[in-house]
């Protein structure tokens, strides 16, 4: 995910993945034996670490020992091999068009279906931990490789209410069928690493929304006084506002870009 800053300035928070089509869900899945794996490890709330591989070589070995060194020590992950030559997995191939990755290759499936993190070639103890993220993070990865946008309500410890300007927002007819909701605790212990990726505090007293557009931009995190036009500005700023070329976010943003001279 990349955090656009108040000054423009981008960095990366969560992978881009959204160019990899869902057409079902792991849990969905059923038949061969790599199907069966990950129905399993859907079933189970497990994450599902798919090792696509096409000869069993020296990288494809070595990943396979790190992989299994590192699930072996968690309660919370299951190892999937696949070999992509399979004629019996070509169904998993194709939901994750693993033949256009270099090979071997993991790929690490959250319960809900989203694609946290994707290694080629070369797999490393820190990237199986960092695949595993929170069950908050999970959905809006989730909702974001559907190419929707995310709007991350981080709540003070207890509440449960959301805010006026992001309920309007989401409920606008240009935003109701485009926008996921996710409510988090900002107490909640799951949800530690996550929000320190967000530099949300665990002890706020007011709900902070984290508002996030596909493929993984961050467009900036707002107070519980946020107002629907100030998210129409900052979304339409991003280039990704609606349809309506007539829209009034989208011309406003468009006069605000500075001209060049030639």
């Amino acid at each position: 995910m990349t955090i656009l800053g108040r000054r423009g300035r981008a960095t990366m928070l969560i992978p881009a993945l959204a160019a990899i089509c869902f057409s079902q869900t792991s849990a969905a899945l059923a038949d061969s034996a790599g199907q069966s794996s990950l129905a399993t490890a859907a079933s189970q709330q497990k994450f599902a670490f798919i090792l696509f591989y096409r000869t069993n070589n020296a990288a494809t070995q070595a990943m396979h020992k790190v992989l299994n060194t590192e699930l072996q020590r968690r309660d919370n992950a299951a190892l999937v091999p696949i070999n992509i030559t399979d004629a019996q997995e070509r169904a998993v191939v194709e939901q994750y068009d693993a033949s256009r990755t270099p090979m071997p290759a993991v790929m690490a499936i959250a319960p809900n279906g989203a694609i946290t993190g994707v290694f080629a070639q070369r797999l490393l103890p820190a990237h199986v931990a960092s695949a595993i993220v929170t069950p908050g993070q999970t959905k809006c990865m989730r909702a974001l490789q559907d190419k929707k946008l995310v709007l991350l309500c981080v709540q003070p410890a207890g509440a449960q209410n959301v805010p006026a300007g992001i309920q309007q927002f989401r409920s606008d007819k240009l935003n109701v069928n485009r926008t996921q909701l996710v409510s988090i605790q900002a107490s909640d212990p799951a949800e530690v690493k996550f929000l320190q990726q967000l530099k949300v505090r665990p002890d706020t007293r007011s709900a902070v929304t984290a508002f996030m557009a596909p493929p993984g931009v961050l467009l900036g995190t707002y107070n519980d006084k946020v107002t629907p036009t100030i998210l129409m500005n900052r979304l339409a700023a991003a280039g990704q506002c609606c349809a309506d070329p007539n829209c009034k976010h989208r011309k406003a943003a468009t006069a605000a870009k500075p001209t060049t001279r030639r």
